[in-house]
């Protein structure tokens, strides 16, 4: 058996195609540009994803900024805007003025640690202070 005998019985291994599937093979080709190329279906949803997101993160970035329009407004149009800023989250107080602050007694680092001593009437023995 020479060469070319070979590579004749090596081609009859396989069967030729039909029609059918030369035409899937040729829709097969030309699907996977539109699903994996550069501008494919594939693409275009992750960058819609990512404007989407870019969009969310600009609208809280305009919330923000509408904010802080507001308190430079309020700098500007009330000289008192400043002191009551400095009062409320800085805790300053003008000289000569008292400090007082109400509020709950703070809660015992764990509740398992109330000792006789504790100033919790009802955590001694008997009830009474």
């Amino acid at each position: 058996m020479n060469t070319i005998d070979r590579i004749e019985h090596f081609i009859r291994r396989f069967p030729r195609p039909g029609l059918t599937q030369i035409l899937l093979g040729v829709l097969i080709l030309l699907q996977f540009p539109l699903w994996f190329g550069q501008g494919g279906w594939i693409r275009v949803w992750r960058l819609e994803r990512q404007v989407e997101a870019k969009q969310l993160e600009n609208e809280t970035k305009r919330l923000r900024i509408a904010e802080l329009e507001g308190e430079v407004r309020d700098f500007k149009s009330s000289p008192r805007a400043a002191e009551e800023r400095a009062r409320y989250e800085l805790g300053m107080i003008m000289p000569g003025e008292r400090f007082v602050q109400w509020g709950e007694p703070a809660a015992p680092a764990s509740a398992g640690s109330a000792t006789a001593g504790s100033a919790d009437p009802q955590s001694r023995k008997g009830g009474r202070p």
